[in-house]
């Protein structure tokens, strides 16, 4: 069980790593680095919640890819994720509010079982907890955060709200957008601000969602029917903020109206509870991953717009990296938390991190577009996409993960 204020070393114990946040990123940074000789300690504000009702739906979902799932694998948490449930996709429908700009992804056409797996948030980061509570490096804190960070001649010292402190080789900033350690270090940000509010909500599917994920492009912005489970769909629709306050404010059947007519009955009937939510959407990223024994990762370094579902993916991608990166060093003999070692993993992802940052942007600038020219052209460049086998490879390749240089921890094992 993680380690509660009265029984928790922290007025002691030094360490080797201490990773910020115990979310799906830093759970699976932890586990990583684990059982390689390096005391790791796990700082989170909030425990997560492991038991839930069998038939509730998380609000959160994300869409994981091959490269994610071969992470999971490696560091022996996928196992628990599936006994949680877990909801492949075969098959992708792309369309705008033109029928000339409908494309059709799927995985058969090229060779894949699946084009990844829409898996409950929770149910991912259970799993993490329950492997990192399995390893004798890992201290899980929690409830802690933190008030204070001091640079010592060999160490970095932060102090916890409790008035404790905990000296480590290494911090890890896995905390989050609002990063309290990378705003403590004063890494400056670049945000971007779509002026946009993604409302999330399961929506039960009768008819069946047939494996497939369904975005539909709409003048205010995407809205993407993601299957969660044999009988159910997460929706994730970016709009104005009016718009999002009014599609919280509907009744159950009024909003389930909303979305048979904007989906255009592609899905059937539905079925809707008032569970929704609404967050703002930006796009944000870090100057520097770097400073004095501290490295950013996940959020902390960079948030995307979720029209692509790839945010946890860059987060894995960069835990996958900053853990190889370390260890590699430290059997080296190399200062593993030096900024010579740590500056390769800064050059490893701050590029992709980048490239895809840029992209949603304009891919969801193009697409929240009314503008007529604009919606032809980018209808006109879909019905492309969507008959040319080249290009539709190369997309798919590219959301599974396979279709750029792949870090070790991210490829799947050959058995034995």
């Amino acid at each position: 069980m993680p380690a509660s204020r009265e029984d928790s070393p922290l007025s002691s114990a030094d360490y080797d790593i201490l990773v910020a946040g115990g979310g799906m990123v830093g759970a699976a940074l932890a586990c990583a680095l684990a059982g390689n000789r390096l005391r790791i300690a796990v700082v989170e504000k909030q425990p997560p919640q492991l038991e839930w009702p069998p038939e509730e739906i998380d609000l959160r979902v994300s869409a994981i890819n091959h490269a994610s799932r071969n992470l999971l694998e490696n560091i022996c948490a996928w196992d628990a994720i599936c006994e949680h449930g877990i909801q492949p996709y075969r098959e992708m429908r792309v369309w705008d509010q033109s029928r000339l700009g409908d494309i059709h992804f799927d995985s058969a056409s090229i060779g894949e079982p699946d084009l990844g797996h829409i898996i409950q948030n929770r149910i991912i980061q259970a799993a993490l907890w329950q492997q990192m509570q399995q390893h004798a490096d890992i201290d899980l804190l929690t409830p802690a955060c933190f008030t204070q960070m001091d640079p010592e001649p060999d160490a970095l010292s932060l102090m916890l709200d409790d008035g404790n402190r905990i000296r480590c080789q290494l911090a890890i900033a896995a905390d989050g957008a609002s990063s309290r350690l990378r705003n403590m270090a004063g890494i400056a940000v670049d945000v971007h601000d779509f002026e946009q509010y993604a409302v999330v909500a399961p929506v039960g599917t009768p008819d069946g969602h047939h494996e497939t994920a369904w975005p539909r492009f709409l003048p205010n912005g995407p809205l993407a029917f993601l299957p969660v489970s044999p009988s159910a769909c997460s929706i994730v629709w970016s709009t104005t903020e009016s718009e999002s306050l009014e599609l919280l404010d509907l009744e159950s059947s009024a909003f389930c109206d909303r979305l048979v007519e904007v989906s255009e009955g592609r899905l059937g009937a539905l079925e809707c509870s008032p569970q929704r939510a609404r967050f703002p959407l930006r796009s944000q990223h870090a100057q520097s991953y770097l400073a004095e024994r501290l490295v950013l990762v996940g959020d902390a370094a960079h948030q995307i717009h979720p029209l692509a579902g790839q945010g946890v993916n860059l987060g894995f991608r960069d835990a996958a990296v900053l853990a190889g990166t370390i260890l590699h060093a430290q059997s080296s003999g190399e200062p593993w938390h030096g900024r010579p070692v740590l500056r390769r993993y800064e050059r490893a992802r701050r590029g992709d991190n980048q490239l895809t940052r840029k992209s949603m942007e304009a891919f969801n600038s193009l697409f929240s577009n009314s503008s007529p020219p604009l919606r032809l052209v980018r209808n006109l460049g879909l019905k492309a996409a969507g008959s040319s086998h080249i290009a539709k490879r190369f997309f798919m390749q590219q959301a599974l993960g396979t279709g750029m240089d792949v870090p070790p921890l991210c490829r799947k094992r050959l058995a034995g």
